[in-house]
């Protein structure tokens, strides 16, 4: 079933629509609500291919929610398991801080200099 991601994934949309023909061949008799369910309005969720390859990139990330949880998640499994309860809102919000740096087109060295001045002050009152 991983394989229906990949036809969202297609560099064409006679691509999708070829990998979506192998897919309902494999799961069409195992899993017929599956295959039901993104057969369809199928054509209609290929428009962004028209749109070009830039525009169509925006179009799939414009969630910045969805970013940031899919960026959240990634740094999680990167650190495996936290120490502390603290560790963990830290780790939190310096990834927070670094997306909203990004998103603003800031500068992460001048964003990450300012909360090590921030931590020092806080350290030493």
């Amino acid at each position: 079933m991983g394989q229906a991601k990949g036809i969202y994934q297609a560099p064409a949309a006679e691509v999708a629509r070829e990998l979506l023909a192998k897919w309902v061949t494999k799961w069409g008799e195992v899993e017929p609500k599956a295959v039901a369910s993104l057969q369809r309005a199928f054509e209609q969720t290929l428009t962004y291919y028209s749109l070009g390859a830039a525009v169509g990139q925006l179009a799939r990330t414009t969630s910045l929610l969805e970013r940031t949880n899919r960026e959240l998640r990634r740094k999680f499994r990167q650190v495996g398991v936290w120490g502390s309860e603290v560790g963990a809102a830290a780790g939190t919000y310096l990834q927070v801080a670094r997306l909203n740096t990004w998103w603003a087109k800031g500068s992460w060295w001048q964003t990450s200099q300012n909360l090590f001045f921030q931590l020092l002050t806080l350290a030493n009152p």
